[in-house]
């Protein structure tokens, strides 16, 4: 009776295993849109009536959410960032959950232009913190991960960029993609791995079309003579 009862607690446990390695994880993704609550409303260029006006959306339809200015809300229009009076639309998310990927992987098609490491200090730098993925502007810029949005602005040396946080296998990573032409998320959003976030350009310190792509182990620290706490982004992806 002792080696039957054994022998049953050993099969429940395996059994158990299979059960929970054979479920399948999966990952949320939040996406904020606005529905349009009035018809005939304009959408112009820039947040102010002084801009020119591109077009006209009515009651029902909606759009992707890229920010706020002042009293005007920044939607996706068109493919391209555009304006309505904040007055005559109304923000709400939206939640999808797909099957989980773990790691890293490439946000963009395209060669390495200029890899991770020292630098000739030509451009300001003497140690280049991420990678440099050549292509066209408008070629389309993915998470590389699921994370969420800490950062989405135009400031600086990265000019358009995106920062994300993640967590993989218990650790923390932030991921930096500078120099974008567009950005499609904003600050708080949760990204499913994949999701697009933005389109590569020039913007900031970029000598033509390509996306700076950094990983940063912990929070972002960044160095101009040194890697800091950036790890080489070649060495993660999957």
């Amino acid at each position: 009776m002792k080696r039957l009862l054994t022998t049953m607690t050993m099969t429940a446990l395996v059994v158990s295993g299979f059960a929970t390695t054979s479920a399948s994880k999966v990952e949320a993704a939040t996406t904020y849109k606005v529905k349009v609550t009035a018809d005939g409303l304009r959408v112009r260029t820039g947040p102010s009536t002084a801009y020119k006006i591109v077009g006209s959306v009515n009651t029902g339809q909606t759009f992707n959410y890229l920010g706020v200015s002042g009293s005007w809300t920044k939607i996706s229009y068109g493919g391209a960032s555009r304006y309505v009076s904040s007055t005559y639309v109304k923000k709400y998310s939206t939640t999808t959950s797909s099957k989980a990927t773990t790691g890293f992987s490439r946000p963009a098609s395209g060669p390495i232009t200029q890899g991770y490491g020292a630098a000739s200090g030509v451009y300001g730098y003497t140690f280049h913190n991420g990678i440099d993925i050549g292509a066209p502007t408008g070629t389309p810029v993915y998470a590389s991960a699921a994370g969420k949005v800490i950062t989405s602005r135009y400031y600086g040396a990265y000019g358009n960029h995106v920062m994300m946080t993640h967590t993989v296998n218990g650790i923390q990573y932030t991921t930096v993609y500078a120099h974008l032409n567009s950005r499609s998320v904003s600050v708080g959003q949760t990204i499913a791995k994949g999701s697009k976030i933005g389109t590569i350009g020039a913007t900031g310190n970029a000598f033509g079309a390509h996306l700076h792509f950094e990983m940063h182990r912990g929070p972002y620290v960044y160095s101009g003579t040194s890697a800091a706490n950036s790890v080489n982004p070649l060495n993660y992806f999957n």
